[in-house]
């Protein structure tokens, strides 16, 4: 004769293990005698003295349908309302079903990426025409660095409207 325990503290009572028994006993208050089946995906669970399969799904990785926070699942049963197992991607958003792309996140992104390239290269440029534009001040220029000054400062009026609103924006070459 075999006791099939369940964990009693567990609301759910999930199968623990099992251990041979003496045949004139009854078994204790967290066990019975009958085999619980198993099934992939599932975990036996005591219920009204019977066993049910009850679905399993821990140690899976869901993702918070809101901030889209990893969690790894550690309760027996059904994956909780605000979860999926979906793994988001980049400027995605929950549809209600699945992740789809968010072109407002996206564009954002973009739009705020086009801001900092546009004064990261206007301040490239200042340096540029700054040391030029010393050199020149100071009579010491070489063959073309008057050229390149005037190619620097021309570069920089061309960043200048440059439009970083625009998600498909085209930045000039440098010179």
């Amino acid at each position: 004769m075999i006791n099939y325990y369940f964990d009693n503290t567990n609301e759910l009572r999930p199968f623990t293990h099992k251990l041979e028994a003496n045949d004139d006993t009854l078994p204790p208050d967290n066990a019975l005698r009958i085999a619980p089946e198993f099934k992939d995906g599932y975990c036996p669970c005591m219920q009204n003295g019977a066993w049910v399969l009850v679905e399993d799904n821990r140690d899976k990785t869901v993702y918070n349908i809101e901030t889209k926070e990893a969690k790894k699942i550690d309760y027996l049963g059904k994956i909780k309302s605000g979860f999926t197992e979906l793994k988001p991607f980049e400027f995605c958003k929950w549809s209600g079903k699945k992740w789809v792309l968010d072109e407002d996140a996206k564009n954002e992104h973009i739009i705020k990426n086009n801001q900092a390239l546009k004064n990261s290269l206007i301040n490239e440029a200042n340096e540029k025409i700054a040391i030029l534009q010393d050199i020149i001040d100071l009579d010491m220029q070489e063959a073309d660095e008057e050229a390149q000054l005037k190619a620097w400062k021309k570069y920089r009026i061309l960043l200048m409207r440059v439009d970083v609103s625009d998600i498909n924006a085209v930045f000039p070459d440098k010179p």
